[in-house]
């Protein structure tokens, strides 16, 4: 078991309640017929609301992708098309190391997540303690 795996079972509670789910792949998990793909970003010590995270091949393959920023209470339930577009927009930041993953910087003090070149952001606010 991974070390924030308790992390991300607490978050599959609150997105799914009772409801059964189980591991289908790495870092995804199955419930209710969809997949969630599920992501932590531990907070950093200097109090810093905005957390990195990227998009690769394996987050494209889930139904859900899910961020969780810091703790429990922070994160958010992202539908694929969502996510797909942030992936596919000709300006997002692409990974210098690895080009099949875009880079995405999430505030969570104002729930919206930068992806491309001139501060191209979705907001985030609708997918904050989404559930299923």
């Amino acid at each position: 078991m991974a070390k924030d795996d308790h992390i991300k079972h607490a978050v599959l509670k609150e997105i799914l309640g009772d409801d059964v789910w189980q591991p289908s792949g790495r870092a995804k998990f199955k419930a209710k017929g969809k997949v969630i793909h599920m992501r932590y970003c531990s907070p950093n010590g200097a109090g810093n609301p905005k957390y990195k995270f990227n998009i690769n091949p394996n987050t494209l393959s889930a139904d859900y992708e899910v961020w969780i920023c810091g703790d429990v209470r922070q994160y958010y339930l992202i539908p694929k098309d969502v996510i797909e577009r942030m992936y596919s927009d000709s300006e997002a930041y692409v990974d210098r190391l690895h080009p099949e993953i875009r880079v995405v910087s999430v505030d969570a003090n104002t729930d919206t997540a930068t992806y491309a070149r001139g501060g191209k952001s979705v907001d985030l606010k609708s997918y904050l303690g989404g559930t299923l």
